[in-house]
């Protein structure tokens, strides 16, 4: 009975571990997850310029003025989403189920994720 409990501790052992290493990752910045490795999906330059300016926008705006923002839908209705729902409609993550989190206003303005938003608008910015 004795070694069955030690390994009933080896295995919450490793099981902590293992939970432990998959929060590492990005530091638990669940936006800069989703954003690495996304990706892109647009079709013409309306969207493609859509996409360009929300880039511009996360990278000069302050999150309370990102909250604010709205830019067009697919078919170009002006003020139809908020950034997460763009973001969520033109990148797809590399993995499924990874999401922008509940803190995405707040991460999307680290230094980490401010890196990977300038690499985008750049992929973004050569399909002109």
């Amino acid at each position: 009975m004795r070694r069955r409990g030690m390994q009933g501790l080896r295995l919450l052992a490793c099981l902590l571990l293992a939970a432990a290493a998959a929060g590492c990752g990005s530091g638990g910045n669940r936006v800069l997850d989703f954003l690495e490795n996304a990706e892109l999906q647009y079709h013409g330059d309306t969207q493609r310029e859509n996409l360009a300016q929300a880039c511009r926008d996360i990278l000069t705006l302050t999150p309370d003025e990102l909250r604010l923002k709205r830019y067009r839908d697919y078919a170009g209705r002006e003020g139809a989403w908020d950034l997460p729902t763009l973001l969520y409609r033109h990148l797809v993550p590399s993995r499924k189920g990874k999401t922008l989190g509940d803190d995405f206003y707040r991460r999307v303005k680290e230094a980490d994720t401010q890196r990977v938003i300038e690499r985008l608008l750049e992929r973004v910015e050569r399909d002109r």
